[in-house]
């Protein structure tokens, strides 16, 4: 029986040494798993075990993206691939993020509970380092799932006949927001968004901060390049109608703080000036959707 669900999964960096066995639990539970390769080309290589499996089951496909639209681009390469190989659902997947089996068979049952109504659907998302829960869910009583307004990528799942409408995630971006500009674009084109609070996801976001007032204001270590990429995306956030004015107030605060404690606060203090002006003066390009 060809599979109904497809999980696209990006590889970056080195992968977890028990990627490959949560591979093969999910093609024994006949789940399309797509790896999308998404290192340069000098960086490009499969560990063996993969590469093993890759030869002998056809659940398994790889698609070479070499980072072409960051994160953004290696999830849209896989998403088509996925589409091609006739699925109805797809799962999007960080590598170091684990799902069970049966937490992708739960993240499809929103589509039996709620009709005609177009969805994304995510797990709580448990944030490792600070140890709570991640973002705000508007939990009713009487309702069996959580919606919120924006899912962060892994563990997001869309039903295939709504991606037209759906739509790719924006490579310009690369990395920082991709979510945001995703997620609030889909709400304008009518979706919902829940959270289903059976599946849990464990994620660790960037590093510990070493600065204890970092820490305790709730920031996380990430390297110059991306605070390059927050910045300068924040900036095109702001001009997208769709991104709601709290959310805009919100990250305009936030970050009127942020590139002070990144010079005062962090190692790689040339760096972080630098990441920070060529943020503010790179040109912000015409609004428009990946081919």
């Amino acid at each position: 029986m060809s599979p109904q669900q497809g999980i696209v999964i990006p590889l970056y960096g080195l992968c977890p040494s028990d990627l490959p066995e949560r591979v093969i639990t999910y093609t024994i539970a006949n789940l399309l798993v797509v790896l999308v390769q998404n290192n340069t080309k000098a960086a490009a290589s499969i560990p063996e075990d993969l590469e093993i499996l890759l030869a002998k089951e056809p659940r398994v496909k790889i698609v070479y993206n070499h980072n072409r639209g960051g994160v953004a681009g290696g999830f849209n390469r896989g998403i088509k691939t996925a589409i091609r190989e006739g699925v109805e659902w797809i799962t999007l997947l960080d590598q170091d993020s684990q799902l069970s089996a049966q937490d992708f068979e739960q993240l499809l049952e929103p589509w039996r509970d709620i009709t005609n109504q177009r969805l994304l659907i995510g797990p709580k998302i448990w944030d490792m380092r600070r140890k709570k829960l991640h973002g705000i869910c508007h939990a009713e009583p009487q309702k069996r799932y959580l919606q919120t307004r924006l899912l962060i990528s892994s563990g997001t799942t869309f039903k295939v006949s709504d991606w037209p409408l759906l739509g790719p995630m924006e490579e310009w971006l690369i990395v920082d927001f991709v979510d945001h500009a995703w997620c609030f674009r889909a709400q304008m084109n009518g979706f919902l968004l829940f959270h289903h609070p059976q599946v849990i996801l464990h994620q660790a976001f960037g590093q510990k901060h070493p600065h204890p007032l970092c820490h305790l204001l709730g920031m996380e270590l990430y390297s110059p390049m991306r605070h390059f990429y927050s910045l300068r995306n924040l900036r095109w956030l702001l001009r997208e109608h769709y991104v709601p004015l709290d959310l805009k107030i919100k990250e305009v605060l936030k970050m009127s703080l942020k590139p002070w404690l990144w010079l005062l606060c962090e190692p790689d203090k040339a760096k972080n000036l630098q990441a920070i002006t060529q943020a503010l003066n790179t040109p912000l390009p015409l609004r428009k959707l990946n081919p």
